[in-house]
């Protein structure tokens, strides 16, 4: 069975609750595959997610039509077999967003686990050591 997940297109027509810091459970924010097998998906929350269970809804149903999408035939050929190694759900998510929110990101890592893939959660504006590595530092 394939994914129901958008990869292009006009968002805005994808949106099923525009105004929250999740708009789109089943849109796929980036994808990123990798040359020798496996991807990177993402997922960003650009605005505070507050705790509420309509949120937390949404967060997991986004980490689960992300999981659905890379056991997909699509995606395996498209990407190879899944392996935690070479697949990672990446959560890019805004500090604000309430501290209850980062441990159900947390308690989601052996669920991702048990799917083949790592979950990764990263804060926006906090640099990875890779952009770091990167930065321009001047004369």
């Amino acid at each position: 069975m394939s994914a129901p997940i958008i990869r292009h297109g006009s968002w805005e027509d994808n949106y099923d609750d525009p105004d929250h810091p999740i708009p789109s459970t089943s849109a796929l924010d980036v994808h990123a595959v990798k040359k020798g097998g496996g991807s990177d998906l993402v997922i960003i929350v650009a605005s505070p997610l507050r705790a509420d269970e309509r949120s937390q809804h949404r967060l997991l149903d986004k980490i689960e039509i992300y999981l659905r999408y890379i056991r997909s035939p699509d995606y395996q050929s498209e990407c190879g077999p899944p392996t935690s190694d070479r697949t990672s759900i990446i959560v890019h998510i805004h500090p604000d967003s309430d501290p209850l929110i980062f441990d159900l990101l947390d308690r989601c890592r052996p669920w991702v686990a048990e799917n083949s893939c790592t979950l990764q959660v990263i804060t926006l504006n906090e640099p990875t050591s890779e952009s770091s590595n990167n930065r321009w530092r001047g004369p």
